[in-house]
């Protein structure tokens, strides 16, 4: 195999791998309804990378560049669509803890609660190791 067909292969490969990866982000919001651990800055800042990289390869005239910067900008701006509208959303299962000090809903592997800090208590680690036993028995 000559070595630009080799670099053309690797090339579209890796679009493919990037873009879908977003796209993986994007159903998993979907279905969970739930952004809370997603950094908006850190979505915008990337939706104006690719925007600008893709302007750039635009004017170079490179075509896996643009077509790269294209499928990679649509879903990391969907992707701040979905921030937006699910931000007040959470995600519940009826086996999570809630803190005792704010009373909001805990994931099971979480040490602390994000909102006020409070560490569990020894009986909501309990809960955890006990779901943690049920989960891998089934």
């Amino acid at each position: 195999m000559e070595h630009s067909n080799f670099t053309q292969i690797l090339s579209w490969t890796a679009v493919i791998l990037l873009s879908t990866s977003y796209w993986f982000q994007i159903w998993k919001i979907h279905v969970h309804k739930e952004v809370r651990d997603l950094s908006m800055t850190y979505h915008i800042l990337l939706a104006l990378g690719f925007g600008i990289l893709a302007y750039t390869a635009w004017l170079e005239g490179s075509t896996i560049f643009l077509v790269k910067q294209i499928a990679t900008t649509i879903p990391v701006c969907i992707i701040i669509f979905q921030i937006i509208v699910h931000k007040e959303d959470r995600w519940h299962d009826d086996s999570d803890p809630y803190c005792n000090k704010c009373n909001a809903e805990l994931e099971l592997l979480w040490n602390s609660c994000p909102f006020c800090g409070e560490e569990k208590s020894e009986e909501q680690k309990q809960i955890l190791y006990n779901a943690i036993l049920k989960k891998n028995n089934e």
